[in-house]
């Protein structure tokens, strides 16, 4: 059975579990940078419908499950609704500084 509060399916890791060149792959595709981006200006989560990009759902779910997999984002789901945020806090206990500093060089997008 999943935890309280998550879709069926969604794992979600132990950051003591996720190495760093995961996290980096993560964020090196313009894609899921700009998701991280989004998520982390909005503060707070988002509906996956509220994501705005040129692309299918089917695109999005895939990014998100590379970013969650990765450890940089969590999903839940309420009825029939997902949202997903970032696990900023957490992230930054254990990459400390690497979000802010990957946010802060983003080039403007």
């Amino acid at each position: 059975m999943a935890p309280k509060g998550t879709a069926k399916g969604y794992g979600h890791p132990a950051l003591s579990e996720v190495d760093l060149v995961t996290v980096l792959s993560a964020l090196a595709e313009p894609t899921r940078l700009r998701i991280v981006c989004m998520l982390a200006e909005f503060e707070g989560e988002r509906a996956w419908k509220d994501i705005e990009l040129p692309i299918a759902q089917s695109t999005l779910s895939h990014h998100l499950k590379i970013l969650r997999n990765a450890g940089l984002v969590q999903n839940r789901t309420e009825g029939t609704r997902c949202f997903v945020s970032l696990r900023d806090q957490e992230f930054e206990g254990r990459f400390p500084g690497l979000l802010e500093t990957v946010l802060s060089c983003r080039d403007g997008h």
